[in-house]
């Protein structure tokens, strides 16, 4: 029994134990929860602690001192913070658009490296920044102030514009709850007191210390200005803000931007500062019963915009002027008034601003081509790469090779010749060609000669009429014979062009070309005939003994007495007594002269042989 006792004390001991260090877990866990809401939330009267008995200039005073000096956000760098402060609490892939609250993703922007489409976002600056002319730039501080900007479709951001805030009644298209007139923009009524909390915090932030702008809301409308930037209608913002109380998602927004800028909205911490501003203003104690501010004949009880004088342009007579065409611009202001694409026509040349390319030029009014350059102006309206033809010859200066001649527009070979004088359009080293023989100037060897165009040997003599073009020698071959003139001893004789001999006669015809002494061998017998005694017969050619018989056929060549030997005795006919027996050849008779010779000298020799 006790063994049973101490063991259910000692499990219940433990229980006890386990419980303690659960609960001490759980509460060290809301500690910490508590501890990291703390270190992105704020104490108001820490923060405001100046505040609580101050109310008009006092207390726009004061506040100034509480918001100024926070971190300035580039405007690059606006893109992530809108896509944090304005993230959609449902889908944090989304932002939430203003005025439209439409859940749109936070990468479809109009900008930030994105194609602009009517669908994209951009960053609207709720108090518009050419009332104060202060851009974008991080030293004039507004242009980033995330307290002033949030996503906005691209299309409700161009009609928005620059305009005062204030009661309208013509419908956006796109943004059906939002009204717009020539002057006033009216957002939509679940953001016009975020607008007007929003314009409320600029107004007291910005006084115009150092670079920043001075910025006020005043009564009624105002203009862009490049000093002191003023906002309307403050009353009608007074009286959005009234009617659309502060919602927790703007509280959240007013949060995460103190998380990023170190300051605060203090009219969405204290609605009641607004009233304690301007309260006085936009609440007179003593306002006349039926008046008429705007002095349009009709009362306030029953004018819709007390503050716009509608005379002349109020149909239905609700005090507010008619806006026939429905495009935000009041029949008042709007040149077109039933054409709902047109209001302004800044030229006065009849058509509309937003039809007319060229609204500040009266002459101009149409670019069909979008060069840039009016129709009325434009020599090419139909074609963006011309405009203007200077020599008027129907090609555009841009095209024409020539813009001041109107002979020429093109230089096809780029040598600085129109076509139309280029007798070679498409060869860059012609132009000319003065004989007309097919060949340019610079290429013909003779320019001026439609028969030649080409010397090859460079003789002078084109090859057309050169017989011999190869040769540079040589040009005429008057005789024909394939030998030039010059080379050509015999140039008007074609049978002959060679003298080896200088003899005179050709070698051709000089049966002894390299004898100058001969050149006929009439007989053929290969004596020339200058040295041949019997030209004409070919089987003679010399007669030694110049008997006129020659050697071939005389018998005794070396006696100019004989000729023939009939007999052939060695007897010559014409000594021979027998001319025709070769036995004899002389008559027997006593020769006594022959005798006495004899006698004579034997008695001589006896003479001598006796001494």
């Amino acid at each position: 029994m006790n063994g049973k006792y101490v063991t259910t004390v000692f499990i219940s001991f433990l229980l006890f134990v386990n419980t303690f260090v659960l609960i001490s877990s759980h509460a060290n866990a809301d500690t910490l929860q508590e501890s990291n809401i703390a270190s992105h939330s704020y104490d108001y009267d820490v923060y405001y602690q100046n505040v609580e008995s101050l109310s008009g200039e006092l207390l726009h005073a004061e506040l100034y001192e509480i918001i100024r000096n926070h971190t300035v956000v580039s405007y690059s760098s606006v893109w992530d913070h809108l896509r944090e402060v304005d993230e959609d609490p449902l889908n944090n892939a989304n932002v939430i658009l203003f005025y439209m609250q439409r859940s749109q993703s936070e990468n479809d922007t109009c900008g930030d490296g994105n194609e602009c489409t009517s669908q994209s976002w951009n960053r609207e600056h709720v108090w518009p920044k050419s009332h104060g002319d202060f851009g974008t730039s991080m030293t004039k501080v507004a242009g980033t102030d995330l307290h002033s900007l949030r996503p906005v479709d691209n299309t409700v951001n161009s009609a928005r514009s620059d305009k005062d805030f204030g009661n309208a009644t013509n419908s956006h298209w796109e943004c059906t709850e939002c009204d717009s007139s020539t002057d006033f923009w009216e957002p939509s009524d679940v953001t016009k007191g975020d607008a007007a909390r929003s314009v409320f915090y600029m107004d007291v932030r910005y006084n115009g210390f150092g670079n920043e702008p001075n910025l006020s809301l005043v009564n009624g409308t105002t203009q862009p200005s490049s000093d002191d930037g003023l906002l309307g209608d403050l009353c009608t913002i007074y009286d959005w803000h009234i009617l659309d109380p502060v919602s927790s998602y703007e509280m959240n927004r007013n949060n995460e931007i103190f998380t990023i800028q170190g300051n605060r909205n203090p009219f969405i911490d204290n609605e009641n500062f607004v009233q304690e501003i301007w309260g006085e203003v936009c609440e007179p104690q003593n306002q006349e019963v039926d008046s008429d501010i705007d002095n349009d004949g009709i009362l306030d009880s029953n004018d819709i915009c007390p503050n716009e004088d509608s005379t002349g342009y109020d149909v239905n007579e609700d005090g507010c002027l008619d806006d026939t065409d429905g495009d935000g611009v009041t029949d008042d202001l709007d040149i077109f008034p039933l054409n709902n694409s047109e209001s302004f026509d800044s030229d006065l040349d009849g058509v509309g601003d937003n039809s007319d390319s060229f609204p500040d030029d009266p002459f101009e009014s149409r670019d069909s081509d979008s060069d840039g350059i009016g129709d009325n102006s434009d020599m090419f309206p139909f074609d963006a790469s011309e405009q203007i033809d200077s020599d008027l010859d129907g090609f555009g200066d841009n095209s024409d090779a020539f813009p001041l001649n109107p002979l020429e527009n093109l230089d096809s070979d780029s040598d600085g010749i129109g076509d139309n004088s280029d007798m070679f359009p498409f060869d860059a080293s012609e132009q000319i060609d003065s004989d007309l023989d097919g060949f340019g100037d610079n290429s013909d060897v003779f320019p001026n000669d439609s028969l030649e165009w080409i010397d090859t040997d460079s003789d002078g003599f084109g090859d057309n009429s050169d017989a011999f073009p190869l040769d540079p020698l040589e040009n005429l071959d008057s005789d024909s014979d394939g030998v030039g003139d010059n080379s050509d001893l015999f140039p008007d004789n074609s049978s002959e062009w060679i003298d080896s001999d200088s003899d005179g006669v050709g070698d051709n015809s000089d049966a002894f070309p390299y004898f100058s002494f001969e050149w006929g061998d009439s007989d053929s017998d290969g004596v020339g005939d200058n040295s041949d005694a019997f030209p004409d017969n070919s089987s003679e050619w010399i007669d030694t003994d110049s008997d006129g018989v020659g050697d071939n056929s005389d018998a005794f060549p070396l006696d100019p007495l004989e000729t023939v030997d009939s007999d052939s005795d060695g007897v010559g006919d014409n000594s021979d007594d027998f001319p025709f027996d070769s036995n004899r050849y002389v008559e027997t008779t006593l020769d006594y002269a022959m005798l006495f010779s004899i006698f004579i000298t034997i008695l001589v020799l006896f003479f001598i042989i006796r001494k």
